[in-house]
């Protein structure tokens, strides 16, 4: 892998965005039929090219949006009436999405649309080569955050549901809150430590058109100069790619399945249970039965929409996150892979990953009522104030003087 590839490798470990420096290098372009295995694919390379041109313009529109609705997410969750261990996880996972996609935000318009899509003086400075270099790794930090808070969100979740009373104790808010700053400093602890192996270099250019000055181009390069630095990379490199890609990947599997099952095996149960509760009773006690088992009923639906909406969470993460793991993974062993099929989607997988980390308000409004009340409460509360006192009026009037204690309700 020559040096103008590595700014991809170094953030592709979790987000592909810095891939599009090397695919843009011209050095990369003339190498390309010199690398031996996977042949360049024209339709990739088509594809690439195309969508190119307006991924600079709408990745930002999604980012903006994705910003809004983390921020949204962020204040529903953490109202009193929302707190649980499973929203602090959530609030955790909104700050780090919203994070990722607001550092997004500045990378693409700089790298895309203020200077074009190609390497020039103007363009690749020092000074945005350094920027380049502290974006790479605050996306790899917070988007590695992300990953496992996922993953940790799917544990607690199993572990409540499959063992209530396990639950009960051991996944609780102080036990989340822990849980949530455990992954913030583990997961940086294994993501800085593979900044060391990059540094930045530069590379004369010179303009065959004569359109553009002469001068010096600066990008992020491997440091590869003995072999310690080399191996030192490929022990980083396979660190990433466990812990970052492929583990995380593997837990969330597993987590689905069980999370399934077990609902599956509840809900099997209850209709067991609902079989076996009699129809009538001529001493009253159908009354408090009725009442016990309608209250338990509610209860465990509530329980399970919201097992129901964090295991949508959890596999739109999972479906966005492994084939990118696989493939970053296959580019970091075959450098023909690399540069002749995931560079050409380096793009795509940005955006559906930017998409991911910004649906998650839709999935709380649409599958949460809990969520979605306290969201109308917070932000519609003088609209739904005047339905209200609209309907008390038109309520009022129909039942003229013939209001009751009731007409108040």
């Amino acid at each position: 892998m020559n040096d103008t590839d590595v700014v991809s490798s170094f953030s592709d470990m979790t987000y592909n965005s810095t891939a599009l420096l090397s695919s843009q290098n011209n050095t990369v372009e003339s190498d390309m039929g010199l690398v031996k295995g996977i042949s360049p694919v024209p339709e990739l390379l088509q594809f690439q090219n195309q969508y190119q041109n307006i991924h600079g313009y709408l990745a930002p529109i999604i980012c903006v949006f994705g910003v809004v609705a983390n921020i949204l997410n962020i204040v529903v969750l953490t109202r009193k009436n929302m707190q649980t261990s499973t929203n602090v996880i959530l609030t955790g996972l909104a700050i780090s999405d919203g994070l990722t996609m607001a550092a997004y935000i500045p990378y693409a318009l700089l790298m895309y649309v203020i200077h074009g899509t190609k390497n020039t003086p103007i363009r690749d400075t020092y000074q945005v080569a350094q920027f380049q270099m502290g974006y790479a790794l605050f996306s790899v930090v917070v988007h590695s955050i992300a990953i496992w808070l996922t993953v940790t969100l799917a544990l607690f979740r199993y572990i409540f549901i499959r063992f209530p009373r396990l639950g009960a104790q051991y996944c609780n808010i102080h036990k989340a809150k822990i849980a949530v700053v455990a992954n913030v400093i583990v997961v940086t602890l294994v993501c800085v430590p593979y900044s060391v192996n990059f540094t930045i270099g530069s590379d004369n250019f010179s303009d065959p058109n004569e359109l553009l000055p002469n001068g010096t181009i600066y990008f992020i390069k491997m440091k590869n100069d003995n072999d310690f630095e080399k191996f030192l990379f490929n022990v980083n490199f396979w660190i990433q790619a466990i812990l970052i890609k492929l583990l995380p990947s593997f837990l969330l599997t597993i987590f689905s399945i069980l999370l399934v099952n077990t609902m599956r095996s509840a809900e099997k149960r209850r209709k067991k249970l609902l079989n076996n509760v009699p129809m009538s009773d001529e001493n009253g006690a159908t009354s408090t039965s009725s009442t016990t088992t309608s209250s338990r009923k509610q209860k465990k639906s509530r329980s399970n929409r919201t097992t129901k909406m964090l295991l949508a969470v959890v596999i739109l993460f999972l479906l966005t996150e492994t084939p990118q793991g696989v493939l970053s993974v296959m580019g970091g062993l075959d450098e023909s892979f690399f540069i002749h099929i995931y560079l050409p989607l380096g793009d795509l997988l940005d955006i559906i990953t930017l998409i991911n980390n910004g649906i998650n308000f839709v999935l709380y409004c649409t599958m949460s009522k809990q969520f979605r009340d306290t969201f109308l409460k917070l932000f519609l509360k003088n609209v739904l104030h005047q339905d209200y006192r609209r309907t008390k009026t038109n309520y009022t009037t129909a039942q003229g003087t013939q209001a009751t204690k009731d007409s108040d309700v």
